[in-house]
């Protein structure tokens, strides 16, 4: 490496030279030179990790500026996964602890989980009861900048950052949704604290669950709540999975093993085509017969995307909203030795049927548009006002069927 940084320099150099030089150049262009068939074969055995060595040498000796090798290191490390896919990313030992942090549930920032789409950094969904639900940002949005500094060239760790901060502190994002010119969004940040698992009867019959994100322990706390609605007397169940943008790949075979009680729920597919088949877990106590409901939108993803997918495969309820995100890879954060992790797409997941949803989604069964000037109005929710209508039906179905076979 010596050997050629000091060769490099010595070109850089005479480059500079023949700037001033360039008449001179031209002449002694025309002179026989010894020395192409030497120089040919040189550049011939350039690699581009010889043209990387090369660029560090320029950047720390004639870069116009200090730069901090650190610094170099870590954009080197960013464009190289950017370039492998928009999922995969490097993360700060600060990053990445502000990553594990939100997985317990507790950070300072607006509420909205993000991921690059077509190279724009895009939102997935706004978290409930949150500045960026009340705001009104929505799944699809594209977030043009940042407190003024555009994210064309921004990686995604960094954007999460500038909108992290300190609760009453206030961040503007710049938004195009296609359908209207780009506008500002100023919102303060809050304490964010997640309600990943909520329950309640929305009527004497019909329960329902709100799942927020996939973290550690929603499958058997989705467990717990459908055996508490039923004590309470539900006899079916929609479970909301809107603005769901996953999480946990385990959790999500915990989840779908609360509704379904035998089979594969998803299949893993690495590089070297090598596939990892996930089962239901049998220790999730399964409730494979009350009538389910699954509520999507375009923010429901990966995770929610592998519950659903299972679901509808095995026509073991409904879907009903939008076809869902379209997120089909899996990642996983490796830990480096200085606290830095890399978050990397290691798979494709496809569906108990065999189906690769990626940037497809799932269709729902019954497609139910969101009444969004309604819901800003008053609160009101369409979707999930026809899913109750929905699982009355089914259960009148279901007591009919059930009258019908006792010969009642």
């Amino acid at each position: 490496m010596a050997r050629l940084t000091k060769n490099f320099r010595n070109r850089f150099i005479i480059s500079l030279t023949l700037l001033i030089l360039f008449g001179a150049a031209v002449s002694a262009a025309a002179q026989p030179n010894n020395n192409q068939q030497s120089v040919a074969e040189e550049q011939s055995s350039y690699t581009k990790a010889d043209a990387f060595q090369d660029v560090m040498f320029l950047l720390q000796n004639y870069y116009v500026e200090d730069i901090k090798f650190d610094a170099l290191i870590e954009g080197a490390i960013n464009g190289m996964l950017n370039t492998a896919d928009r999922y995969s990313y490097y993360m700060t030992p600060k990053e990445y602890a502000e990553m594990q942090e939100e997985y317990e549930g507790h950070y300072g920032g607006i509420g909205i989980v993000i991921t690059m789409r077509d190279n724009k950094l895009t939102i997935v969904s706004p978290i409930k009861n949150t500045p960026g639900e009340r705001a009104d940002l929505r799944a699809g949005d594209i977030i043009v900048a940042i407190d003024g500094q555009q994210t064309s060239e921004m990686s995604q760790m960094k954007a999460v950052g500038m909108m992290r901060g300190k609760e009453g502190t206030d961040v503007t994002l710049t938004i195009d949704r296609g359908d209207q010119e780009e506008f500002e969004v100023e919102i303060t940040r809050e304490d964010i604290e997640v309600p990943y698992v909520e329950s309640e009867m929305k009527t004497d019959e019909i329960g329902y669950i709100s799942l927020a994100q996939f973290i550690e322990e929603v499958g058997s706390k989705v467990e717990a709540a459908v055996t508490d609605l039923q004590n309470q007397g539900a006899r079916g169940i929609i479970l909301d999975l809107r603005n769901n943008p996953g999480g946990l790949l385990n959790e999500a075979v915990n989840v779908a093993s609360v509704f379904i009680d035998q089979g594969v729920v998803v299949s893993v597919r690495q590089k070297d085509q090598t596939e990892r088949v996930l089962d239901v877990n049998p220790e999730i106590n399964s409730h494979p017969d009350i009538p389910l409901i699954i509520l999507t939108n375009k923010g429901s993803a990966s995770a929610s995307e592998i519950v659903s997918g299972a679901v509808k495969d095995y026509n073991r309820g409904k879907l009903m909203g939008v076809t869902t995100f379209g997120k089909g890879v899996v990642q996983s954060v490796v830990p480096l030795e200085d606290g830095s992790a890399v978050s990397l797409t290691t798979a494709r997941y496809y569906t108990p049927a065999g189906n690769y949803i990626h940037e497809k989604g799932i269709k729902p069964d019954i497609k139910v548009e969101l009444d969004i000037e309604a819901a800003k109005a008053d609160g009101s929710d369409n979707q999930l006002d026809q899913a109750i209508e929905e699982m009355k039906n089914m259960i009148f179905v279901r007591d009919f069927q059930e009258n019908k076979a006792s010969g009642q």
